[in-house]
């Protein structure tokens, strides 16, 4: 049973978070400590997701790989795919492993060479077991290249060590992983359009391809130091699930008479599956969810992954419905939609089941949580302005939320 000690020292960040101005939390980023001397090699950036008998790792490296490097599981061992098309990005998916167990992992190269320090990564309890506590991690709006002002990829790595100092584990990355706006009136100019933007990355083509031509190139160099310069390996051994929102797809939410940037353009979209391909994972498979949901079993991708619809589930004490509304959200007048209906169903359909447990929703045009047994609490780093007169651009939004196993104890009571 959790007490009241236990659940203030779960959810401490919460109250300086609320009256601390932005320039105080860079200062505290600064001095937080140093994460574990993990020698991460030639991995440039490594980010893991797991369900109770999977795994799925994306990974880049500093120089292209010419043969496919090789993830050893315990004594399993899984041959990469590669991501792109030059040999720098590969991804890992391995099956039928133990569940709530740590399993230990290392990638090897050409003639069994290591490519980086070997180390752990726990799958999730099975779907009887009966976990006594889930700590979760979520966070919003990481992305932003340094040169436009966004805070630099060293301090928000020390923003993340701070946050795994709680040892969640697991974490949510609720949208906008990049900031490179094409089309918007509002954001373009001094984004993804703007002269320092083409000198950065170059210019896109948007009636080329993105992967396999220019378009990759330039990708790469603005997604690069925006994901891969940000999380590194500091999210090796904690379990990420990626939503994506609409900077995701190279644009801000805008309507106007003459310009209405959502549903996605065919280039949008493509930009949006090239870099989640690329640098982070998709869904897992979950025998809950349906199969045939939208951009759900896509024949480029790894069987039964899901580019838009998760789950999170921690045996029977949590569950956590993840959905990008991005690309199923229409504007059709009185038939317009928010989610696409069989998407919407299955929400429905699984709500009550969820229910009896501690559960979430979580969407990428916001964050939607409720539980009867959900102790939440959230802790905000903002950008370089007066957050109180700008909270909208505030960049930084992070929770860390405890999940109890107190049955018919809610988050007030067990405060107390």
């Amino acid at each position: 049973m959790t007490n009241r000690r236990d659940f203030l020292r779960g959810t401490a960040a919460t109250a300086f978070s609320l009256a601390a101005p932005a320039d105080l939390f860079a200062q505290a980023a600064m001095a937080a400590p140093a994460s574990s001397t993990w020698d991460s090699g030639a991995v440039r950036h490594l980010l893991p997701t797991v369900s109770d008998r999977r795994l799925l790792i994306k990974t880049s490296f500093n120089t292209p790989l010419s043969v496919a490097p090789t993830l050893r599981v315990d004594g399993t061992s899984v041959r990469g795919r590669m991501s792109d098309t030059r040999g720098e990005h590969w991804h890992f998916h391995a099956t039928d492993l133990k569940p709530g167990r740590p399993h230990q992992l290392s990638l090897v190269g050409d003639k069994g060479r290591a490519l980086c320090e070997p180390w752990q990564l726990a799958t999730f309890p099975g779907p009887d077991e009966q976990p006594k506590q889930f700590r979760v991690l979520f966070f919003s709006c990481a992305g932003g290249h340094e040169a436009m002002k966004y805070l630099p990829p060293a301090v928000r790595m020390r923003l993340f060590r701070r946050a795994l100092s709680f040892q969640p584990q697991a974490a949510v990355a609720n949208g906008d992983h990049i900031y490179w706006d094409l089309l918007s009136p509002l954001t373009a100019k001094r984004l993804g359009a703007s002269p320092l933007a083409e000198q950065i990355a170059g210019k896109f083509d948007r009636a080329g391809v993105v992967l396999g031509g220019d378009n990759e190139t330039v990708l790469k160099r603005l997604a690069g130091p925006q994901i891969a310069s940000i999380y590194g390996g500091e999210f090796r051994s904690t379990p990420m699930f990626f939503i994506q929102d609409d900077h995701d797809y190279f644009d801000n939410d805008e309507a106007y008479d003459d310009l209405i940037t959502f549903p996605p353009t065919y280039f949008m979209l493509s930009l949006a599956r090239a870099t989640q391909q690329m640098y982070y994972p998709e869904f897992l498979p979950d025998v809950a969810r349906p199969r045939g949901l939208a951009w759900s079993s896509s024949p480029d991708r790894v069987e039964g992954l899901s580019e838009t619809f998760g789950t999170l589930r921690y045996g029977r004490l949590a569950e956590v419905l993840l959905y990008d509304i991005r690309r199923t959200a229409t504007l059709a007048g009185p038939s317009a939609v928010y989610i696409d209906v069989e998407a919407e169903r299955w929400l429905k359909a699984r709500w009550p089941s969820a229910r009896r447990r501690s559960s979430a929703l979580t969407t990428s045009s916001s964050c939607s949580i409720a539980s009867a047994r959900l102790s939440f609490s959230s802790t905000s780093f903002g950008r370089r302005c007066d957050w109180r007169k700008r909270w909208r651009q505030t960049l930084w939004a992070i929770a860390i939320s405890q999940f109890c196993g107190a049955r018919g104890r809610s988050p007030r009571s067990i405060a107390r």
